[in-house]
């Protein structure tokens, strides 16, 4: 179960870096980034609405750090997290 787990955070670490570069390189990206960071709160909200906690709503959470859509003080409660780009360690395979 442990090796499942580590290879699932591999795989999300990928598809974030996918995400980022696509909204960075792509022609309106920026308008793209946006659309996705509101859909990704709207799936965060209605998870929170039914399961509080759960591991979806981490995810959404987390997802959102990660594409910078979150500051101190943000009124849904995710705030910011440090990750590689802002100053955290990277860690994971390969480091």
């Amino acid at each position: 179960m442990a090796d499942e787990t580590e290879q699932l955070g591999l795989l999300m670490a990928v598809f974030e870096l996918a995400l980022a570069r696509l909204f960075e390189t792509s022609p309106e990206g920026g308008q793209a980034r946006d659309l996705f960071v509101e859909d990704v709160r709207r799936l965060l909200a209605d998870t929170r609405e039914l399961q509080g906690d759960s591991p979806a709503a981490q995810t959404y959470e987390a997802l959102l750090r990660r594409l910078g859509a979150t500051h101190p003080g943000d009124p849904d409660g995710i705030g910011v997290v440090p990750t590689p780009e802002r100053g955290a360690p990277p860690v994971g395979a390969g480091v």
